[in-house]
């Protein structure tokens, strides 16, 4: 020990060690306290005043503290700013410890392992590990206050890495000290924070987590996880979830621009108020059925047994209005089971948890009693979650505390033994009111009281003008003075005194064994709780399409077997309930294998892009199984959709507007096939007029020759509108106007043919641009277009061979790989991989 700090400052700077790259709270008294470093970087980051300690040294050590009561929000506030937070708690009774009280860090909370401290209650927060397998990066992705585990692979692209960590809501990622540094900076550009573990073996009790895993690297990724889980947690993880692996052939994929392009699940702008689609369609009444709706939008399903499942769930809660309104008021009675039954399993609940369990359990029998049809079979309830619930039932007062050591949680006539101890506790604080009258008539001092602290335990507390009176014989011994009063104590009040506490004490001890005997059982019902919230989050989300069909009219989509995409006045969902001064303009989408193409022209605000956006909407609406704003829908199952809207600097990669453009353009015709949705809005303006329209025109020959997707393709090209008589697939539409005078009208109706012009300066008028400029701009524009030079066009389509990406990129492993470098072992494991993403390619 180093003497010229205080023992208690030597035990914080031994538990310190330990935890440098954490911000240690350590528990002293009513407070968690700060010290040194770790206090000047609270103090800044909370707000909290800088003071400082005596501890054995001249110079006194940096603190600042928070109250222990209200620690979750402070915790918020510093987990959100990507720091690491180390609670250190007493680990034994300090009235029964010899010397220095115990002390050790009881959990160590991450950006990534965030459970009471999250924020947000409809929002998730991700963990991952990330493996490198030479052919690609294995992520083991964990939300540790729900327990769910899955796998997803990607390429061997930064930008792919970075993509899936933004698109889940990885806060944290966890790696081994000899992962790549490029990645490592590259991710910590994005504002994930990185953590290290060497560790890979997975424990026994944890092996049967990972039994759809088969494949050496995710295991090790799996195994790095949850030992840097059981590091933070510092307990046993039995909530956790067996893990899946992500099936991108389930699923109809989007990347994280198209997510963000499209609103999906976050405004296009940070900060943004606008509404997404998941705020519009969130009419869920519980948060785990806001969260499972979120993850529906962001994973629209790609089966299509599974989809028209969720069709007939809709449909007949449209049509059983009177039962749907009764389970959606029921819903709004269920709390968070999923966060509950990990803070039982973790021992972080309290009363108020287990009283919640015991109304949800008691309310669900209710819900599920309404669905009796074919089509709601899976909604059952465990018929042991009633014996759990009759457990429960009773157990609790109303109102009990939110702390497991102040005692108060249970019921009279729960526990006999309960009962007595209360009752000897209660007549002991009968007899202190009792004898405080009697002083008061014995000493004739009215202002008498007798009160009671932790350091003295009871004491007679008079005023100094009182206290004069005091005489020998009524035996009172000065303890405390204060500033206007004296405080004594007698013998018989002293005698009292340690009865009473030890019934108050005990009562408490015997709350606490109450307490923690009903958590453990609670417990054994883990498993079936979980099933649980996954049911009623299940039909939370169903309800709500079902609510929200039924107020708007929408209709439900026809899942065609053909190729033939057709859309009647289809509304934007979100902004045909949200104008208020005029109606949206229903507009209708009719696509086949004839016709896969629409090139969209027309002014700017003539709603070219909202029109695109609204379809892909409809399309990832009928995918997740919800019915769609339109007179009528018959879709085909699309696998993919990509999108190039906007203009936006890519400023964390140093990407200008059209490198952006030209990435999330690259990405859709490599990776597009004729199952695919793409939605390319204005690509080629962010560089020259003659390049961008070669560009724009290149495209879509390769979209027309090699890919065959279903594209809708806005331009301010009007010259592109020639490619009809060259490509068969192509159609124009435009957006209509109406003339009037100098004057524009835009009637936001996609009608069939070409623009004849822009009307840019009408826009401008719009804009209020100043009349000599406007004036200006009209008499150059009639110049420019009376001695503009005419191109001569070229009507013959060029054939194109589409490229194959993986080709490429197993080119590129293959080449990049250091024959002396790997092992046997190794090259086989990159020869099977490559080998299986060959055959999946395939298919």
């Amino acid at each position: 020990m180093n003497e010229s700090y205080t023992p208690m400052m030597q035990q914080y700077l031994d538990i310190k060690k330990s935890y440098q790259d954490a911000i240690v709270f350590m528990r002293l008294g009513d407070f968690y306290e700060m010290f040194f470093e770790d206090a000047k970087i609270g103090s800044k980051e909370l707000d909290l005043v800088l003071t400082g300690k005596s501890a054995g040294t001249k110079e006194r050590v940096p603190m600042c503290g928070v109250p222990y009561h209200a620690v979750s929000s402070y915790i918020q506030r510093l987990i959100s700013r990507g720091y690491k937070v180390a609670i250190v708690e007493q680990l034994e009774d300090p009235a029964s410890a010899k010397g220095l009280v115990k002390r050790d860090v009881v959990k160590v909370i991450t950006p990534g392992t965030v459970i009471d401290e999250i924020s947000d209650e409809k929002s998730s927060v991700y963990i991952a590990s990330i493996e490198d397998y030479l052919t690609g990066y294995s992520f083991s992705i964990c939300e540790v206050s729900t327990g769910e585990i899955f796998i997803d692979h990607v390429d061997h692209q930064i930008s792919t890495v970075k993509q899936t960590i933004l698109k889940n809501n990885i806060k944290e990622i966890v790696v081994d000290e000899f992962f790549d540094p490029t990645i490592i900076a590259a991710l910590r550009e994005i504002g994930v924070v990185i953590s290290y573990c060497s560790t890979t073996s997975i424990d026994k009790e944890y092996e049967p987590l990972c039994v759809n895993l088969k494949q050496s690297f995710d295991l090790n990724g799996f195994g790095r996880m949850i030992h840097y889980l059981l590091e933070t947690q510092k307990q046993a993880l039995e909530h956790l979830q067996t893990a899946m692996i992500e099936d991108d052939h389930t699923i109809l994929k989007m990347d994280y621009s198209t997510q963000i392009n499209l609103e999906l699940v976050k405004p296009l702008r940070e900060n943004g108020s606008q509404e997404t689609l998941w705020t519009f369609l969130d009419h869920c009444k519980c948060c785990m059925g806001s969260r499972l709706l979120k993850k529906w939008i962001e994973k629209p399903l790609l089966q299509k047994n599974s989809i028209e499942k969720r069709y007939d769930q809709v449909e007949w809660l449209i049509n059983h209005f009177i039962e749907r309104n009764q389970i959606r008021e029921a819903l709004a009675e269920v709390y968070d089971l999923q966060r509950l039954i990990t803070r039982v399993s973790l021992h972080h609940a309290n009363a108020i948890d287990l009283l919640r369990l015991s109304k949800t359990l008691n309310v669900t029998p209710h819900i599920f009693a309404s669905l009796n049809d074919p089509c709601m079979e899976m909604f059952q309830l465990d018929q042991d979650l009633l014996n759990l619930q009759a457990l429960l039932e009773n157990a609790f007062v109303n109102n009990p505390p939110s702390l497991t050591t102040v005692g108060g949680m249970f019921q009279k006539g729960y526990n006999k033994q309960l009962d007595e101890a209360r009752e000897f506790m209660n007549d002991g604080k009968d007899f202190i009111s009792k004898l405080e009258a009697a002083e008061k008539e014995r000493t004739g001092i009215k202002t008498l009281k007798i009160g009671y602290n932790k350091v003295f335990g009871y004491y007679v507390e008079i005023s100094k003008a009182a206290a004069k009176e005091v005489k020998p014989e009524w035996g009172y011994i000065r303890k405390q003075t204060l500033v206007n009063n004296e405080r004594f104590i007698f013998p018989e009040l002293k005698e009292k005194e340690d009865a009473i506490l030890h019934a108050q004490e005990h009562a408490i001890e015997l709350e606490k064994a109450l307490f923690e005997e009903l958590c453990a059982s609670v417990s054994k019902y883990l498993v079936k709780i979980q099933h649980l919230a996954y049911q009623l989050a299940y039909l939370d989300v169903l309800t709500s399409f079902a609510h929200l069909s039924s107020k708007e009219g929408y209709v439900r989509p026809h899942i065609s077997n053909d190729d033939r995409f057709s859309i009647l006045d289809g509304r934007h969902p979100i902004l045909d309930v949200t104008m208020k001064k005029t109606h949206y303009v229903s507009n209708s989408c009719v696509m086949d294998q004839d016709h896969e193409i629409y090139l969209i022209t027309g002014p700017n605000m003539g709603g070219k892009s909202t029109y695109m956006r609204q379809v892909a909407l409809l399309v990832i609406m009928s995918q997740m199984g919800c019915f769609v704003p339109a007179k009528e829908m018959v879709t085909p199952l699309f696998d993919a959709i990509f999108t190039r809207i906007g203009a936006s600097d890519d400023i964390l990669s140093g990407q200008s507007t059209f490198m952006v453009e030209m990435n999330e353009a690259n990405l859709a015709l490599s990776n597009a096939t004729s199952d695919s949705l793409i939605l390319f809005d204005e690509v080629g303006r962010g560089t020259s007029t003659y390049d961008g329209m070669a560009l724009a025109q290149a495209m879509l020959e390769y979209i027309a020759t090699c890919i065959h997707a279903k594209t809708l393709f806005s331009t301010h090209y009007h010259e592109l509108t020639s490619l009809t008589e060259s490509i068969p697939s192509v159609k124009n539409f435009h957006a209509q106007v109406l003339e009037e005078q100098d004057r524009v009208i835009f009637l936001y109706k996609m009608v069939e043919g070409e623009a004849k012009k822009s009307y840019g300066i009408n826009v401008a008028r719009l804009a209020h641009l100043p009349d000599s400029i406007i004036c200006r701009a009209s008499d150059l524009l009639a110049q420019l277009e009376s001695s503009k030079r005419v191109v001569q066009q070229s009507y013959q389509l060029i054939e194109m061979e589409k490229e194959d990406p993986w080709a490429k990129q197993m080119y590129e492993i293959l080449t990049g790989l250091t024959m002396d470098e790997i092992s046997p072992k190794e090259a086989w494991s990159i020869l099977e991989d490559l080998s299986m993403k060959t055959k999946e390619q395939k298919e």
